[in-house]
């Protein structure tokens, strides 16, 4: 009984590691490409990128953005998760933590 209470408190200490240590990646990448996002907008259009809230922004444009927005931060969200998977991984543990 003891042996069973040890592994599900081991795995739960596990599963929450695994979280915050996926969390505080996928938290730190997604400032990051928040960030070079934007600067690519205005690189590419001259501009800042549209409000898309803005009444006056073009629907395009708008919709553009938050597309681009989208897409960026999804794939690095998916980039940091893998990142953190195989960095606990590296650290030992036999398998990453699904919930």
């Amino acid at each position: 009984m003891a042996d069973v209470n040890d592994e599900k408190h081991e795995t739960l200490a596990s599963s929450i590691e695994f979280k915050i240590m996926a969390g505080a990646l996928a938290a730190l990448s997604t400032f990051v490409v928040q960030k070079l996002i934007r600067a690519g907008w205005k690189q590419i259009t001259g501009q800042e990128p549209p409000d898309p809230d803005d009444p006056e922004a073009s629907t395009v444009s708008a919709v553009a953005w938050v597309a681009a927005s989208a897409v960026g931060v999804a794939v690095v969200q998916v980039l940091a998760r893998r990142m953190a998977a195989n960095r606990y991984a590296s650290l030992g543990r036999k398998q990453t933590p699904t919930q």
